[in-house]
């Protein structure tokens, strides 16, 4: 099981394809039928997390495998037929983490990854997406500067533009998109960081860029599903991964969002633009993303403008986390030299209030919603609705 850290215990060959899919690694995964199976997985090398199929059929002989596997520090997930109190209580016994069912797979998907990364078995990047709160918020300059104030920090960064027919990252910094998206979809089962560090292309700032634009003909290649799939892998090789060419909420966007780990709405200090947050914050809200997940940043400010911070908050019902000057002149010679900022104004307010953006996101990353434990997916509360 050497470089394999999740033991799959009776699950279908379909779970194991959508869980090595969903987590970016199908090779993490090391499938055996039965607990004799799993005692020789073990036997030879210990997973950081192990998921259990329990049935009716099957249901003591693989908590004892679940007991057995607690004892040796593996943190188990059980998946059983239906939320059996009795069952569930047993599995809690035995020392299961989570007990998930049929219906709940993205949910265990995102356990085991926090399984992962809290066990040290694997090392993930964060994904952070910048999204204007309409047209012209200056958006693709944030997420390049962004991401090379990241890898200026000592991070291995890449930027992905996300707009598959009209993106801007590749004219911005006056790259060629040799290596797209599309590429690394259908690659990822081969692709390492050494074959990444060869195909894809690197800005001379140090960043990584993937983008199709360069490309358009194989956009159909990229379906939301791949796009997800393609994000969940660079986490797996890059510190951090920068998100533009957000611009709607179409099928794309949508499934980089449910994947990114922090969405930055970016907006200006005019009306339409706090009015458009305000919609577009509401609308994540409503589709299931938690507040604390949604950050402001507030490009192009004005100490002297009359929509202010407290303003632009108390609209949006969310943090202004910080604010990026306006430097027009500095930006301009930087685009059309197809450079970041930092190389021909490094004394910028640009630079400047992006360094000290990617500072903070990097010195703590948000909360994640909390999970239900066991005892509360045994009993659980209602909850209430409330009217914005």
């Amino acid at each position: 099981m050497e470089g394999q850290p999740i033991l799959l215990v009776a699950g279908t060959p379909e779970l194991e394809a959508a869980l090595g899919a969903a987590l970016g690694r199908p090779q993490a995964i090391h499938a055996v039928p039965d607990v004799a199976g799993a005692r020789a997985a073990v036997a030879q090398a210990r997973p950081a997390v192990a998921i259990v199929a329990v049935t009716p059929t099957a249901t003591t002989e693989r908590l004892e495998l679940v007991r057995e596997l607690a004892g040796r520090g593996v943190a188990v997930v059980i998946l059983g037929t239906r939320k059996d109190p009795e069952v569930i209580l047993a599995a809690l016994r035995a020392g299961a983490r989570e007990f998930l069912v049929p219906g709940e797979e993205r949910q265990l998907e995102r356990v085991v990854q926090e399984l992962l990364e809290a066990s040290g078995a694997v090392r993930l990047g964060s994904i952070t997406a910048v999204v204007p709160a309409k047209g012209g918020m200056g958006a693709t300059v944030v997420a390049t500067h962004l991401a090379g104030a990241l890898h200026r920090a000592g991070k291995r960064v890449c930027v992905v533009d996300l707009d598959l027919e009209l993106g801007d990252v590749l004219t911005f910094l006056d790259m060629a998109g040799t290596y797209t998206l599309a590429d690394v979809a259908a690659n990822m089962r081969r692709l390492d960081r050494d074959l990444l560090e060869t195909s894809v292309p690197r800005h001379k700032s140090g960043v990584f860029v993937l983008s199709q634009s360069e490309k358009i003909s194989d956009a159909d290649r990229v379906d939301p599903g791949a796009i997800a799939q393609v994000l969940r892998f660079l986490r797996h090789h890059f510190d951090h991964v920068v998100l533009d060419g957000l611009r709607d909420f179409g099928d794309v966007p949508l499934a980089a969002l449910e994947v990114a780990e922090r969405i930055l709405l970016l907006v200006t200090q005019e009306v339409p633009a706090v009015r458009n947050a305000q919609r577009k914050a509401e609308l994540l809200r409503q589709l299931g993303f938690e507040t604390g997940r949604l950050l402001v940043v507030v490009n192009r400010y004005q100490k002297s403008s009359p929509i202010t911070r407290q303003v632009i908050e108390e609209t949006v019902r969310l943090p202004v986390v910080a604010t990026v000057g306006n430097d027009f002149e500095a930006l301009s010679r930087s685009v059309n030299q197809g450079v970041l900022v930092w190389s021909e104004a490094r004394r910028s307010a640009v630079a400047r209030d992006v360094e000290a953006l990617a500072a903070q996101l990097t010195g703590a990353r948000p909360a994640a919603a909390p999970r239900p434990s066991l005892l509360q997916t045994l009993f659980p509360a209602r909850t209430a609705v409330h009217g914005s």
